[in-house]
């Protein structure tokens, strides 16, 4: 009888094992930008994007953000991503894990407006190789890792490509920093090549590096319910779209495991100020590991014919680990999520719910 007892404990001792894993996960949460990209129009805010490449061991993962265009962000101090909302950079079990954990993020001007991210290939790989050789150096015992040295920068008369780079962030972690709870960092970057008589922008960010455990079998649905233009960043009626990903971290070779969607499909819905879009889009629905990250961002099409390279509303960036999700009161919750940029102001309807 005790036997057989044994034998239970420890086949229940191995579904929990296999319930629940631990992992690291890298997110970036927070991004300030001080200066100006754009001369004119003035008022159109500065169109901002990043890459980023986080490795540890053989494997590397990788992110262009945001999935299509780029966040319009105000020219002083203005907020990107809020207290509750993240963007996610690296996940894997922590039994994978190498001797080093190497960041690398890399801000970018999207000041040709390059809806489709031309550059976001050769960016990565630029900023892989730079990480590789990172990682290969050693870290000096009992630090949680080491700072890039500052490259020089100076004025720069020519910018021939269709971003604007800022100077790469690129630190590499010993294990301390994932050992156990989580390490918070901030670190500020300023753009590379700027013009005679130019104060050149920064951009100030922060990411943390966590260790958790993440129950496995957690099923979710997000749905998009509706819109509400509140400023619709045209004289009169706004040609507004939707553009969303989704993302179930990420793949082998390191490209994340996304779903990309525009509502509508084609063409835009006429809206103008105060006027709402009652939608029933799914999103995402399925098993949620390690996380499910959810992007929406509200665009008013105006006329890119004439390089008028639309006006984005707001965009949401939503991050959920699978332990907050299984803590959702009555397994279920509906957002309604204010979201404003230099170009217009919208709300987003979203409703979040676990499934059986």
């Amino acid at each position: 009888m005790r036997a057989l007892a044994a034998i239970f404990l420890l086949s229940l001792s191995a579904v929990a094992l296999m319930a629940e894993e631990a992992w690291v996960v890298v997110t970036l949460e927070r991004i300030e930008f001080q200066g100006n990209l754009v001369e004119w129009p003035r008022f159109k805010g500065n169109p901002i994007g990043f890459v980023s490449v986080v490795a540890s061991g053989n494997t590397y993962q990788k992110l262009a953000w945001p999935a299509a265009g780029w966040y319009t962000i105000a020219d002083e101090g203005a907020e990107l991503v809020q207290e509750t909302e993240g963007i996610p950079l690296f996940a894997l079990p922590a039994a994978e894990m190498g001797p080093r954990l190497g960041i690398a993020i890399q801000f970018l001007g999207n000041y040709k407006y390059d809806w489709s991210h031309s550059f976001a290939a050769e960016a990565l790989e630029e900023l892989e190789e730079e990480l590789r050789g990172r990682i290969a150096l050693p870290i000096p015992p009992g630090l949680p890792g080491r700072k890039q040295e500052e490259p020089s920068s100076g004025p720069y008369e020519v910018r021939e490509a269709p971003f604007i780079d800022f100077t790469p962030h690129i630190r590499v972690f010993s294990p301390e920093a994932w050992a156990s709870g989580t390490k918070t960092y901030t670190a500020q970057v300023s753009e590379t090549y700027y013009l005679e008589g130019e104060t050149p922008a920064k951009v100030t960010f922060r990411y943390s590096i966590r260790r958790v455990t993440l129950p496995a079998g957690l099923r979710a649905r997000v749905r998009l319910e509706g819109i509400k233009t509140v400023e619709n960043g045209d004289i009169l009626k706004g040609e507004v779209f939707i553009q969303a990903r989704t993302m179930l971290g990420f793949g082998p070779s390191g490209a994340p495991l996304q779903r990309l969607a525009r509502v509508p499909a084609s063409g835009h819905y006429s809206m103008g100020d105060g006027d709402e879009k009652v939608l029933s889009v799914v999103l995402f629905e399925g098993e949620v590991r390690p996380f499910l990250y959810v992007e929406v961002m509200v665009w008013d099409e105006d006329n890119p014919d004439v390089n008028d390279q639309h006006d984005l509303l707001g965009g949401f960036f939503g991050l959920w680990l699978p332990w907050r999700l299984s803590n959702l009161p009555g397994g279920e919750k509906r957002l309604i999520v204010p979201k404003s940029t230099p170009d217009g102001e919208v709300l987003i309807y979203l409703r979040l719910q676990l499934l059986d």
